[in-house]
């Protein structure tokens, strides 16, 4: 048997990347609604979309380039980066959702939890793309 994780994975970091653009994107829904954007929810949903295409491009030449005659070593790194970059990118769009959500609707539930998150959110944006670049290294050979 010859199965990588990667290719045990990948469904659910398709469906993951998904969701965290689906989550990015319903973020700025309320903020168009209301005709009210503020500046760092709008900067934190971008950043999110553009790391998401990030990560399902990386995907996607992840399971293209390595062929299951390549060793599991690549391909299971590759899928431990990405598994970890959607990850951490799964938690800042819903931060940046509950922080919308609290924000336009007042409600103090989502208000404690997006600000106990809060600090965290930059450094999980910028962790996650790392993550990423690491994984299009790896999947080229490069690490």
């Amino acid at each position: 048997m010859n199965v990588t994780l990667l290719t045990q994975l990948a469904g659910a970091l398709r469906f993951g990347v998904v969701l965290a653009i689906a989550l990015h994107a319903l973020a700025l829904v309320p903020q168009c609604r209301a005709h009210y954007f503020l500046p760092r929810f709008v900067n934190v949903s971008l950043y999110g979309l553009v790391l998401g295409v990030a990560h399902g491009a990386v995907l996607a030449l992840a399971g293209g380039e390595l062929a299951l005659g390549d060793g599991h070593r690549r391909a299971d790194t590759v899928a431990w980066c990405l598994a970890a970059a959607v990850l951490l990118n799964l938690v800042v769009a819903a931060q940046n959702l509950l922080a919308v959500v609290a924000l336009l609707w007042l409600h103090r539930p989502s208000a404690v939890v997006a600000h106990s998150l809060r600090s965290a959110v930059q450094p999980m944006v910028w962790s996650s793309a790392a993550l990423a670049v690491a994984a299009y290294a790896t999947v080229h050979g490069w690490l």
